[in-house]
């Protein structure tokens, strides 16, 4: 009867809920682009920077030289992907009004993210 509380909860999921909360509420109470825009770059590095890494690549993460790349390269490539998605909402502001579409949109972009950043730290790994 009680096998449910004593369950351990993912971390990964509570970091991102407990994160989604402020930008939900956010944009929940002043539906603007800026406020959508922050949910969906929340949501992005989400997916790029906590959700691929852990669940995707289990055994590089906890490897110091994939992290050291995963920075490296994320600090180059994450800036574009935001400067897009800015981009898209300015052009698109239908996207930014709907729960659906920025959730939409975070997770497609976070996900194409996060599959570019790990090739590209795939590619630069070091030789062992």
């Amino acid at each position: 009867m009680f096998e449910y509380v004593i369950r351990k909860r993912d971390p990964i999921a509570i970091a991102f809920y407990v994160g989604c909360v402020p930008f939900g509420l956010a944009w929940a109470f002043h539906q603007s682009m800026i406020t959508g825009f922050l949910l969906e770059a929340y949501l992005i590095t989400c997916m790029t920077f906590a959700f691929m890494p852990f669940e995707v690549y289990q055994n590089r993460a906890k490897q110091p030289w994939f992290w050291k790349s995963m920075i490296r390269k994320g600090v180059l490539v994450h800036p574009v992907f935001l400067a897009a998605v800015w981009f898209l909402d300015a052009t698109y502001p239908a996207f930014v009004t709907g729960t659906g579409t920025i959730f939409f949109i975070g997770f497609v972009i976070g996900v194409a993210e996060a599959v570019l950043l790990g090739e590209i730290v795939d590619r630069t790994q070091p030789a062992n």
